[in-house]
């Protein structure tokens, strides 16, 4: 099978989305033909649109063709650009601008590539998403669309998405709670299935050294694992510490990943030892501070699947999620996990309990690890994925 991805960002951008997509590219490339098409540019998401400079490299066996406007369109883009945050006017001609340039650049990559299907993956501007659809129309492939979306908020709820929701041959959710939420859309039912990821990890990590590296001894570990954007909620778990300390004294909480402007602002009023904050880490040290943890806390309210639970689970850890429709049926409360308030009380109160009682707090890692072990694998996850693809590349005969 021949399989075209398009992917706003792809590695070495980095990210949640960009590694889980991924490592499904990698896996479906050891047996079948995929190319990817990406746009990848430093800056905002339109810049990475409309001043990308085209190039092509290689992932492994994957070829990726990063795409970009020609000189005849870049410098009418570079002024939209600059205006499309502070002018919503400027929108609707962007979106025409991007269309008539980068349509026949994706038309031709299809022609020459010869796909069976083409899956896009919504990773920043939904131009990028309908651009896609438009050049798998008019060359006759089919089109598959995750949209990723965070069901709280009205961010995925415009006319822009609910086109792509109703139009797209197949559409992939990370859970049901997601897919109700499309079909609620006006996605049709028998168009959209529940293909989630699976966790990223791997057998080389060294939790003891991520401790010394660190200066964290024998504490206890509270690990949260994110992009710090402010709906992950780092400042709520920050705000638990004190009232944790009151109870355990020694426990140290450990943020790490991309910083943001928010979260840079943020931790500077931190000066507190037992908090340390580290940027974003490779692979190895992020398994090793997952294997290194003893409870690990993300409350974020806004989540398509929430894959870093199925990370620390593979770990055993417990782990602490915020309340939220598509955490409900990924965690179930009490049993592999804890779901809360994003509150720094809330979040206080089930750390407190938890790091009282590690029996608990084992028991409830090793049903996760359960889980992911019985849900969440890779081999099945791409086989029903190639399924999805055979049946669209069929009706498109």
């Amino acid at each position: 099978m021949r399989i075209l991805f398009v992917i706003p960002r792809y590695w070495p951008s980095v990210g949640g989305a960009q590694l889980l997509t991924r490592q499904m590219v990698q896996r479906l490339s050891t047996e079948h033909a995929v190319k990817i098409i990406t746009h990848q540019a430093d800056g905002s998401f339109i810049d990475a649109m409309a001043l990308a400079r085209p190039n092509t490299y290689a992932d492994g066996l994957v070829s990726v063709q990063r795409i970009g406007p020609d000189a005849l369109w870049r410098p009418l883009l570079r002024s939209l650009a600059r205006l499309y945050t502070s002018t919503r006017l400027v929108r609707p001609i962007t979106a025409w601008v991007l269309h008539q340039a980068l349509v026949p650049c994706m038309e031709g990559i299809i022609h020459d590539f010869q796909p069976d299907v083409l899956h896009a993956i919504h990773i920043g501007l939904v131009y990028s998403s309908e651009i896609a659809q438009q050049a798998a129309r008019r060359q006759n492939v089919g089109f598959v669309w995750t949209p990723l979306p965070h069901i709280v908020g009205d961010g995925w709820r415009g006319p822009r998405f609910r086109r792509l929701y109703q139009s797209a041959d197949r559409l992939i959710a990370m859970t049901d709670t997601e897919r109700q939420w499309l079909i609620h859309q006006g996605a049709a039912a028998e168009r959209v299935s529940v293909i989630p990821f699976g966790p990223l990890i791997s057998r080389d990590h060294d939790a003891a050294a991520f401790r010394a590296r660190h200066d964290l001894g024998d504490a206890l570990i509270v690990l949260f694992l994110g992009q710090k954007l402010p709906y992950k909620g780092f400042a709520q778990m920050a705000e638990a510490a004190p009232l944790v300390w009151q109870e355990h004294p020694h426990t140290r909480f450990v943020f790490v990943g991309p910083r943001t402007a928010e979260s840079t602002a943020f931790f500077a009023t931190l000066h507190d030892p037992r908090i340390l904050e580290l940027p974003a880490i490779d692979e190895f040290e992020k398994n090793s501070a997952l294997a290194a943890c003893d409870i690990f806390c993300m409350p974020s309210t806004q989540e398509s699947l929430g894959g870093v639970y199925l990370e620390a689970w593979s770990y055993a850890k417990p782990v602490i999620a915020a309340d939220i429709p598509t955490s409900q049926e990924i965690i179930s409360h009490g049993t592999d996990g804890l779901l809360v308030e994003q509150k720094g009380t809330a979040i206080a109160a089930a750390l407190i309990g938890l790091l009282a009682d590690p029996e608990q707090a084992a028991a409830l890692g090793a049903a996760g690890q359960r889980k992911v072990a019985a849900v969440y694998v890779w081999e099945g996850l791409a086989g029903r994925l190639l399924d999805l693809y055979r049946s669209v590349a069929d009706k498109r005969g």
